[in-house]
């Protein structure tokens, strides 16, 4: 089936001269264009996947993403689509025809010069695809492209804007980073840099740093041990490659270079370094030069140490200095010691008052504020707050008694005239002042006196005093006298003279 493309014109204007590889993703043809005659390669998906909506609809997304990309080693899309037939397809700039698998397929190891030298093309042009967020997800020796001579090679990398949360079927577990291979696989940038670094690893050693023939074998190697060591198959590399190599394969993402851009930085100095000398050379004098240069630096900071420590100290007895006309603190008044004689007086006393009390040693006649007041000794009226007449009183104090005043007092007897009226008959006039409000004005209601608020007595007018007076209503029944009460005269007032 594959070769019945061979001869076919796809599109109306690419002919297909021959296969480069097959993959379920896509075969790869070299051909050319019918009527320029340019060279050109052709990405075809298989009929039995592009029957499949979702399979060709995945293909064409990613030669759209592709589309976008420019960089010289990229291998560059120019066209893509779905011709009359069927046919999805899309088309890159001519290439040779030989893989970086292809290559290792020799069996012997690659110098370290040129293994760095395509790492570094293949990061750059990861780094191209990351600013544009394209992911490859499946970086192989498949993938690349290599032309030219030995330490003139160009390297071209196929594949970019794949689908990062999907993994082919026919992708190759040995290049895939931990997180590919689960139940739910998701690329990155992390992703790539572990796919470039176990290239890396198989272009030195030959060999692959994980090597199983399914994704649970990888897996139990990842799990089990790290890869062995670059120096175990050879001892002439530089000795910043395995730190390097050892980063970029690290199982957990979060250890790894987290940009392909760091990866490539570190790659892009050792090249300049084995570029420049050889590496035995390089490291042996690294080595004393680093050894002295520390040395001194050791010494030029001791001595600059010591320098300020004693040249530059000073001696705080000496760099104060006080002030010749400072006067000490001084009180706002003088001092009497009149308030803490008062204050050790207060103490005193109230320390033995309070183990006086403590101990029930009342004086007698007092009460337990101490000052000997008693509200109810004058016999008026308690203040207020006292405790009420015949209540008990606090400890130790004397009953609250009611003591009379002292001075002549005068009784007066109820049934008898009074002793401050004379004894004399007859009738008092009082004037009363004229009443100017009018008649019909209601008469209010007097208020109640308070204690004993003397009343004003009203006075007559005098036409009041001209009429005789109007014979008194018959008063109500009275209650009987009882036997003996006499009846009191009425008192008659004269009038001042």
């Amino acid at each position: 089936m594959i070769n019945d493309f061979v001869g076919k014109l796809i599109a109306d204007k690419y002919r297909i001269e021959s296969l480069i590889r097959e993959s379920d993703s896509g075969d790869i043809y070299s051909g050319r264009h019918d009527i320029s005659g340019n060279l050109l390669t052709l990405r075809i998906l298989p009929q039995a996947f592009a029957v499949d909506v979702r399979w060709a609809k995945r293909f064409l997304d990613q030669a759209r993403s592709a589309s976008a990309l420019h960089q010289e080693n990229i291998l560059n899309l120019t066209d893509f689509g779905t011709d009359s037939k069927g046919i999805v397809y899309a088309v890159y700039e001519p290439v040779s025809g030989t893989t970086l698998k292809s290559l290792l397929a020799n069996g012997s190891a690659f110098d370290q010069i040129r293994a760095i030298s395509i790492a570094k093309q293949v990061a750059a042009a990861a780094v191209a695809a990351h600013a544009k967020r394209a992911v490859h997800g499946t970086i192989t020796p498949d993938n690349i492209f290599v032309e030219g001579d030995p330490g003139e090679e160009v390297a071209k990398v196929l594949g970019f804007g794949s689908d990062n949360l999907s993994v082919p079927r026919d992708a190759d577990p040995r290049y895939l980073a931990p997180e590919q291979m689960t139940s739910f696989p998701v690329a990155d940038e992390r992703s790539d840099v572990y796919s470039l670094g176990v290239i890396l690893y198989e272009m030195l050693a030959d060999e692959l740093p994980f090597d199983g023939r399914t994704v649970s074998e990888v897996l139990a190697d990842q799990d089990s041990e790290p890869p062995p060591p670059m120096s175990a198959f050879r001892q002439d590399l530089h000795p910043q490659i395995e730190p390097i190599i050892l980063s970029a394969v690290t199982r957990d993402a979060e250890n790894r270079y987290q940009h392909m851009s760091d990866f490539a930085e570190d790659l892009e100095r050792v090249a300049g370094e084995l570029g420049t000398k050889p590496v035995a050379a390089a490291s042996g004098n690294n080595l004393w030069q680093t050894a002295f240069i520390v040395l001194a630096g050791i010494v030029l900071l001791g001595s600059a140490l010591i320098y300020f420590t004693l040249g530059k100290k000073t001696d705080p007895t000496i760099a104060l200095v006080g002030d010749a006309n400072s006067m000490p603190v001084q009180p706002i008044n003088p001092a009497t010691g009149i308030q803490e004689e008062t204050l050790a007086k207060m103490i005193g006393d109230s320390d033995a008052s309070l183990m006086d009390n403590a101990n029930g040693a009342i004086p007698p006649g007092t009460l337990p504020g101490g000052d000997g007041y008693n509200p109810w000794a004058n016999g008026g009226m308690a203040p207020a707050g006292a405790p009420p007449l015949g209540s008990a009183p606090p400890i130790g104090a004397p009953p609250m008694t009611y003591t009379q005043p002292g001075g002549q007092v005068v009784t007066i007897d109820p049934n008898s005239p009074s002793q401050f009226m004379p004894n004399e008959g007859g009738i008092i006039l009082v004037p009363i002042p004229a009443n100017n409000e009018p008649a019909d004005k209601p008469e209010t209601t007097p208020k109640a006196p308070v204690g004993n608020t003397a009343q004003p007595v009203a006075q007559p007018t005098p036409k009041q005093m001209a009429t005789p007076l109007p014979k008194p209503e018959k008063p109500a029944a009275q209650p009987k006298a009882k036997a003996g009460d006499k009846k009191p005269a009425a008192a008659a007032v004269k009038p001042n003279e």
